[in-house]
C-alpha cells in the first residue's frame, strides 16, 4: 500500500511538472559574447533532415545587428584576416517541433576553434505551422540571448514607441 501511496504521489509531481519546458541559455567556460564583432548566420544545407527557419534566420540576424555584432555572409569568411576571423561566431540554428511544442536552438561556435561557446534552448507551444506559435519560440529565445548580450556586452538597446498611430 505505501509503494502505491508514493507511485502515485509520484505520478501527479511527474504530471505537474512536465507543463513547464525551461528555457536554457548555457556557456561554456571563459565565453563571453564581449570578444566577438562578427557572426555568420549557418544556413541549413538542403538535405530532408532540415527543417525550414521560417525567416527566423533573417530575424536573427536583424537582432545581432542591434547589437554592434556585423553578419556576414560564410562566403566573406575565408577573406577576413586572422584577427578578424578570431573575433568572429558562427551562429547556427534549428527548429524543431512534435507534440504542439515547438524547440528553437541556437548555437554560437567559435570561429576558429569550432568550439561551441553558448548555446540557447527556448520553447514554445502550438504548432510549427502557426505563426503565432513560432513568434512565442522566438521571443522566449531572443529574450535569452538580448539578456546574454546586453550583460557581456554593456549595451542596452530600447525600443522607441513609433511616432506614427
Amino acid at each position: 500500500m505505501k509503494r502505491l501511496l508514493a507511485v502515485l504521489v509520484f505520478a501527479v509531481l511527474a504530471a505537474g511538472c512536465r507543463g513547464t519546458l525551461p528555457n536554457r541559455l548555457v556557456y561554456s567556460g571563459g565565453f563571453s559574447f564581449a570578444n566577438y564583432d562578427y557572426v555568420v548566420v549557418a544556413k541549413p544545407d538542403s538535405r530532408d533532415t532540415n527543417t525550414s527557419l521560417y525567416g527566423m534566420d533573417v530575424e536573427f540576424a536583424n537582432l545581432m545587428s542591434r547589437f554592434n555584432m556585423r553578419v556576414i555572409g560564410d562566403k566573406e569568411y575565408p577573406a577576413l584576416s586572422p584577427e578578424t576571423k578570431q573575433r568572429t561566431l558562427n551562429a547556427r540554428m534549428s527548429v524543431s517541433a512534435s507534440n504542439k511544442v515547438i524547440l528553437l536552438s541556437v548555437s554560437f561556435d567559435d570561429s576558429v576553434t569550432g568550439r561551441t561557446g553558448a548555446s540557447v534552448s527556448a520553447y514554445g507551444k502550438g504548432n510549427i505551422f502557426n505563426v503565432n506559435a513560432r513568434n512565442k519560440a522566438w521571443e522566449s529565445a531572443s529574450d535569452l540571448i538580448i539578456k546574454a548580450l546586453e550583460k557581456d556586452k554593456g549595451l542596452h538597446i530600447t525600443e522607441e514607441p513609433s511616432p506614427v498611430k
